[in-house]
């Protein structure tokens, strides 16, 4: 067996079992890729993929337990080169994360501005999805860190580390009948048309949830992954926005009003993820460290050697004991 059947598999798999188009991606070619294939089922003495004539359609059971420890054998490797990286100071290669629009551009800049400044020859790939495609990716260690805002739970492989909490914000109009009161309430909320965050795909949002804890059931006229689309929304008058509270600005929103949901709505806690087969560089510490100064590298290195239980005893306490707010 060598290191290179397991990236022929790998790259299989992340191309929907497409072997054109996993050669194409890793610069091989199709007959090479075919034939270590081959060779790796004989080796081995059992099927990896499911065929229907000669194209592949999926993996077998087994199949599938084979690609889980090839996966891990790279990432060792690559584990391999990050130790000797580190310890020659190498800080060029790349940086890549998953996150939400509201991350992206209401929080993360100027935390990279200030990364980018410590770090300059780092290439760093921003991308955005949902929190069940960031978990896709973090299992296929396609991305260093993903980090977002709701309740997804992620696979036994990944490390979850709460950061900070948030409130949201209800937006109108100016001229929005909500503008006359001194704080709106649920039953006020209930009765307009709601602009928000799309909802999870499993399970229901807290805004829901609370509502229907006071027997009310939410208008949810229009959802979006974007804050900025809310706000157009809204301003065009189509109903009232819920964003985040760093997604509203007084005076850059000038013609909306905003009242905080404090109160009204729980609390959001923003959580960053990594997939805890990944040695982190040196450089990884400094972008959380940047991103949650109080989560230091030691306490990181503590938090991720505890058990899951420890870290539900952790997530639990900090409900009680808030994390810092945003």
């Amino acid at each position: 067996m060598k290191l290179h059947q397991l990236k022929y598999l790998v790259a299989i798999v992340e191309n929907n079992f497409n072997i054109t188009t996993a050669a194409e991606k890793i610069y091989t070619s199709q007959p090479g890729i075919s034939k270590q294939l081959r060779l790796l089922e004989d080796e081995l003495d059992l099927r990896i993929f499911e065929r229907s004539g000669k194209q592949l359609i999926g993996l077998t059971a087994l199949g599938e337990d084979v690609v889980k420890h090839a996966r891990r054998a790279l990432q060792e490797v690559e584990n391999i080169k990050r130790i000797s990286q580190d310890k020659n100071q190498v800080e060029s290669g790349s940086f890549s994360l998953a996150t939400t629009q509201t991350q992206a551009k209401y929080v993360l800049p100027q935390v990279f501005k200030r990364f980018h400044a410590r770090y300059p020859n780092l290439q760093i790939d921003i991308q955005h999805g949902s929190a069940e495609q960031m978990s896709d990716q973090l299992d296929k260690k396609q991305i260093d860190f993903a980090i977002a805002s709701d309740n997804t739970q992620l696979s036994p492989d990944i490390i979850k580390v709460p950061c900070y909490h948030w409130d949201r914000v209800i937006i109108f109009p100016q001229d929005h009948p909500l503008g006359d009161l001194t704080k709106p309430t649920l039953e006020d909320l209930a009765r307009y048309p709601i602009i928000t965050y799309k909802e999870p795909t499993v399970g229901e949002s807290s805004l829901v949830k609370s509502m229907k804890a006071k027997g009310l059931k939410p208008n949810i006229v229009f959802t979006a992954r974007d804050a900025d689309v809310i706000k157009t929304y809204v301003q065009n008058g189509m109903g009232i926005g819920i964003v985040a509270s760093m997604a509203f600005n007084p005076k850059e929103d000038q013609d909306l009003i905003g009242y905080s949901a404090k109160g009204i709505l729980p609390r959001c806690t923003t959580w960053l993820a990594f997939n805890k087969n990944l040695l982190l560089r040196r450089y990884m510490y400094c972008f959380i460290e940047l991103f949650a100064p109080h989560i230091t590298r030691e306490w990181l290195e503590s938090y991720i050697n505890k058990d899951a239980a420890y870290e539900n005893r952790f997530i639990q306490a900090n409900n009680k004991s808030p994390l810092p707010m945003h």
